[in-house]
């Protein structure tokens, strides 16, 4: 009888040890809103649209934040050395469908080591400058934190619009005086790689920011390479928030090359727009400006305008030239109320106008939600 119970004691003893050494979480959030939109609405058919201006009332998922459940783990392998791991699945919370074209892990999905050094991962990951995932490095810029639908800046910064890259590797360093920093490289953006290696369009990512006192800015820098005749698609990101008191200013801006050279990258897309025939590709520069004002512990209030300015081009289709500039802003406004630590409600509104050649029903849009989110 003492036999088994020391041999008890030791199994529990090495247990708790081999407990103590990893740790493994789960975590997610469900997001589940009253929506009315009115957007361009194609109401003929495709061989011969119609497009105006619709509106529709939704019960939708994800608007303050996508929906998502996931693990992430580490395990301590000694000498300050760990392994980490995270697995993040997207679903539609008004369907129980899966997100991100259906990927079972389409949010994130990752491992490698960290230590004092920083860290090295390989998966799929959401880029430092996507707004989103653990490796982020710049979303702070957008009072809506990149969510909140139409009035996101990811409706203008094309990076920030959730860009994701499979196949990927990257080093994060620590943080030091305040500074951080990450570097990456994949080796197909999209799917698995083909032979030969020349045909898979790859990416290189960074990011960077620095964060001291009431002051954050961040920088990132993306190229994705085609693989055809087309020149390298390029986004520059450059943002920062200033705070003073209750209130959070931000401000950011981004130089956008060859949009519509990569016409579909992951989780985002290479452009916001649907590019004429004969046009491959064109420049943009976005900005943004916007607040947050902490209004209680529990409330908070926020806005911005963005504007997004395409360099004109000349589109020329067989005897005909058609000038093409698609230029647009946005307004947004919103609130979120802490009813716990985990769940809040929020509303927003957010509308969009479009100028230069998208004029008129084809690219105008408003949008108004109210919901509540849980966070586990």
């Amino acid at each position: 009888m003492k036999k088994s119970l020391i041999a008890l004691a030791l199994i529990g003893a090495f247990s708790s040890a081999a407990v103590a050494q990893s740790n493994v979480t789960m975590y997610g959030i469900l997001d589940v809103n009253y929506m009315w939109q009115q957007g361009p609405t194609n109401v003929g058919t495709s061989a011969a649209p119609i497009i105006r201006q619709e509106s529709v009332n939704a019960i939708n998922g994800g608007h303050q934040s996508g929906n998502r459940w996931g693990v992430r783990g580490t395990e301590a392998l000694g000498s300050g050395l760990n392994a980490i791991f995270a697995l993040e699945a997207g679903f539609n919370i008004d369907s129980g469908t899966s997100g991100q074209g259906g990927r079972l892990f389409g949010r994130q999905a990752y491992a490698g080591l960290s230590g004092g050094w920083g860290a090295v991962v390989a998966g799929r990951l959401a880029t430092f400058s996507s707004g989103t995932g653990d490796f982020d490095m710049i979303g702070r810029v957008d009072p809506f934190l990149t969510g909140f639908g139409l009035a996101n800046a990811g409706n203008t910064f094309i990076s920030m619009n959730s860009l994701r890259v499979d196949n990927a590797v990257a080093y994060v360093s620590p943080t030091f005086a305040g500074f951080k920093a990450g570097l990456g490289y994949t080796t197909r953006i999209d799917g698995a790689e083909t032979a030969p290696s020349g045909t898979n369009p790859k990416a290189t990512i960074f990011g960077a920011n620095w964060a001291s006192g009431p002051f954050f800015a961040a920088l990132t820098y993306d190229v994705v390479n085609n693989t055809g005749s087309a020149p390298d698609q390029k986004h520059l990101q450059i943002g920062g928030t200033f705070d003073f008191g209750p209130v959070r200013l931000h401000g950011a801006w981004a130089d956008q090359k060859n949009i519509g050279a990569i016409s579909s990258l992951t989780g985002g897309s290479g452009s916001f727009i649907v590019l004429p025939t004969g046009l491959q590709n064109f420049d943009a520069t976005s900005w943004l400006l916007g607040a947050t004002w902490t209004v209680t512990p529990a409330a908070k209030v926020f806005g911005s305008y963005q504007a997004f300015n395409a360099d004109g081009k000349q589109v020329v289709t067989g005897t005909s030239r058609t000038n093409f500039e698609p230029d647009y802003t946005i307004w947004g406004i919103g609130g979120t109320y802490d009813l716990s630590r985990r769940t809040n409600l929020y509303a927003s509104y957010a509308w969009r106008d479009a100028d230069g050649t998208l004029t008129g029903a084809n690219f105008n849009a408003k949008q108004f939600a109210v919901g509540v989110r849980h966070r586990f």
